[in-house]
């Protein structure tokens, strides 16, 4: 069986090579003959044997054709922005993981925007915290506006409506306190003025005359004390000095202080009251008058009623109110369209953060998959171009193959799913499968042939040796 496949691939080669030996010589008669009569008619006789050669070839349930050994993944990766090279991060054949950077342009620029993005950002950001807390203020401003307001409507209100009975009775009841807050005044000035009477004068002379007594019957005794020396051919001796000499001079010495004090206590008596006192005592009078005169004057005012020049004078004042309510409306409008306005910079400001944060990121080159680096293109120091692939990414973990010459004759009896034979020229013994999984929508030229590539998926090829570009030779099941 493997020996009729191997003639059934070398027949269909030899006639593919004899239709394109039959079309090349054909257009070599049509540029080198200038009979056009003759021309036509020994290209129609060609032509005709051509279809005649086609027509021959018995319809097969198998399409072979040449193709490669690819990766199934595979990827010319290349950088979006242009620049000088700063570091490359890998070597070839190095294993990588999908995210992992490859190469990285100079990203000083890069790095400077993104500052730029981000002191702008903290700008727009303090902007609008600035424009929230005066939102913040304006509405507190607009609840005091309408407070005040609200006070003013009430204060007009009462002033028009005048003094009701209960203000009246509260007044008059306010005068009456202030006149007996007069009397009680009066009479603790008095009570303060007259500050002592002769039983009081008496019991301080008394007291006087108690403490002198008391002082003379300690100097007495302690003049004894003092006598009780006498000389001796030693010296001077007191028999009383000790401590009975130390107690005594204390008690006379608080026995004098005593007299002081009950002599001075005769004397203020005597004196009478302070122009301090009297001066205090009279005050207390006078502030209980004006008191008077205050409550008098009050209760005067609700008896009269409101003037015509008060009552404008509150309606003044609502207006006022009025006012001060419409400028805070204002000034919390003006808030919410300068808040808008911050929000507005804020979002512009996160997006160019997020726009510089791209173009750094784009300063790298990383991994699209976890695979095997095949290529560096660039080293250190050198330009990349935006665009220009730079590294070869593949993943060997699974094999393809891709046809190199089905043409157009042959392409149309392939489908996707079509289960395939395959052998590899450097593993003559190993005998592959597969499956279609993509015919290719537009051809390519192969041999002067429109070609199209069919890419074919094999199965189990974890033990083979295969290397990316071996040349393989492919059977399709055809349709």
């Amino acid at each position: 069986m493997k020996d009729f496949k191997k003639e059934h691939r070398g027949t269909q080669r030899r006639h593919k090579d004899s239709q394109r030996n039959l079309r090349a010589t054909l257009w070599h008669l049509c540029e080198t003959l200038c009979n056009k009569t003759l021309l036509s008619i020994f290209a129609i006789f060609l032509l005709a044997n051509v279809g005649t050669a086609v027509q021959a070839q018995p319809s097969a349930d198998i399409v072979s054709a040449e193709g490669q050994v690819v990766p199934a993944a595979q990827v010319a990766l290349a950088f979006q922005t242009g620049g000088t090279v700063a570091t490359v991060f890998v070597a070839d054949g190095e294993v990588v993981q999908a995210g992992e950077a490859l190469l990285q342009l100079d990203p000083a620029a890069a790095e400077l925007g993104l500052q730029q993005a981000q002191a702008r950002l903290a700008t727009a950001q303090s902007g609008l915290l600035a424009a929230q807390n005066e939102q913040g203020l304006a509405e507190t401003a607009v609840t005091t506006a309408q407070s005040r307001l609200a006070v003013a409507q009430a204060n007009l209100a009462l002033v028009e409506a005048g003094a009701q009975a209960e203000q009246i009775a509260a007044a008059e009841s306010r005068v009456a306190a202030a006149q007996a807050a007069i009397t009680q005044a009066v009479g603790s000035r008095d009570a303060a003025l007259d500050i002592a009477d002769e039983s009081d004068i008496l019991a301080a002379e008394a007291a006087v005359a108690a403490a002198q007594a008391q002082v003379q019957q300690l100097e007495q005794v302690y003049q004894e004390i003092l006598d009780s020396c006498f000389d001796t051919p030693d010296g001077e001796v007191c028999p009383l000095f000790g401590p009975i000499e130390e107690q005594t001079r204390q008690q006379l010495d608080a026995a004098r202080l005593n007299q002081a004090a009950a002599q001075a206590g005769l004397e203020a008596l005597q004196d009478g009251a302070t122009p301090a006192q009297r001066q205090a005592a009279n005050a207390q009078v006078g502030v209980a008058q004006a008191s008077l005169a205050i409550a008098q004057a009050q209760l005067a005012l609700l008896q009269a009623g409101a003037t015509p020049e008060q009552i404008r004078l509150a309606e003044v004042a609502v207006e006022q109110a009025q006012v001060g309510v419409q400028q805070a409306e204002v000034r919390i409008a003006q808030a919410v369209a300068r808040v808008a306005v911050a929000e507005t910079a804020v979002t512009l400001a996160e997006a160019g953060v997020e726009s510089a944060e791209l173009m750094l990121e784009r300063t790298f080159l990383r991994a699209a998959f976890d695979g095997t680096v095949v290529s560096v293109g660039l080293s250190e120091g050198e330009l990349a171009a935006p665009g220009f692939p730079v590294v070869t990414l593949a993943n060997f973990g699974a094999w393809q193959i891709e046809t190199t010459d089905l043409t157009e004759l042959d392409v149309a009896l392939v489908a996707e799913g079509a289960p395939v034979t395959v052998r590899v020229d450097a593993l003559p013994e190993a005998d592959l499968t597969g499956a279609v999984t993509a015919v290719a929508l537009l051809p390519n030229l192969a041999r002067g042939d429109v070609a199209y590539t069919v890419t074919i998926d094999l199965a189990e090829t974890a033990d083979l040796p295969l290397r990316w570009g071996m040349t393989a030779f492919v059977d399709i099941a055809t349709r």
